[in-house]
């Protein structure tokens, strides 16, 4: 049976939407086919050393075998069962999977959290992706909003696996592209869809709302 680590690096409030909707149906509704424990961190250190720092702990038990990333802001949209969303990401079974939603840039800017490489070629140059073709798509870069990795990556990458030591890239595109280093590929299953909280919510349609009716 597939063990899921479910991994939260955790930094001040969080809102009761996720914790409804997302959180506590992940932490709390046993499933019958695959089991899952959790590792948090309080932000209280770089982001980067919170999620070496949870990878640590979650690959100690050896009974793990794969874990979800989960930001503390990403409310599950669709399938609206969380754990049902996890279960579709498992079985693609595939290395690295990541469901669709939106990144929170600058104010009105919000481009789904993937990328592919620029066409102008220079090193750490990110294009986001808008438009494409099928559910089930092929990028460079993701977000670590809701992503399942499995444990064979993180023993694949050596130590330190998260780096965070310069304003851009942060630490999720350096590790997609250690990803890449170790022969793997990072895909997005865009029908696995999540909002990104803020004041209101990102819908991963662009919509965005301050209240659900």
């Amino acid at each position: 049976m597939n063990h899921v680590c479910i991994c939260v690096p955790h930094f001040g409030s969080v809102a009761l939407e996720w914790v409804e909707t997302t959180y506590g149906p992940l932490r709390f509704l046993a499933q019958p086919d695959y089991a899952k424990s959790f590792k948090t961190s309080r932000g209280i250190l770089n982001l980067d050393t919170h999620r070496n720092l949870i990878t640590k702990m979650a690959l100690e038990d050896k009974t793990v075998t794969h874990l979800l990333w989960l930001d503390a802001d990403n409310i599950i949209e669709s399938p609206t069962d969380v754990n049902q969303a996890l279960r579709i990401l498992l079985t693609i079974n595939i290395p690295v999977i990541s469901g669709l939603y939106r990144a929170k840039k600058a104010k009105g800017n919000y481009p789904y959290a993937m990328w592919v490489k620029h066409s102008d070629g220079v090193p750490n140059h990110m294009a986001a992706l808008s438009s494409w073709t099928g559910n089930f798509i092929k990028v460079d870069a993701i977000g670590f909003g809701f992503v399942l990795v499995k444990r064979e990556v993180f023993e694949k990458i050596p130590f330190p696996w998260f780096v965070w030591d310069k304003e851009s890239p942060s630490e999720d595109f350096e590790f997609c592209a250690k990803i890449a280093e170790a022969g793997y590929e990072v895909k997005v299953y865009t029908d696995v869809r999540l909002s990104h909280g803020m004041s209101g919510k990102i819908l991963t349609d662009g919509q965005v709302r301050v209240h659900d009716m």
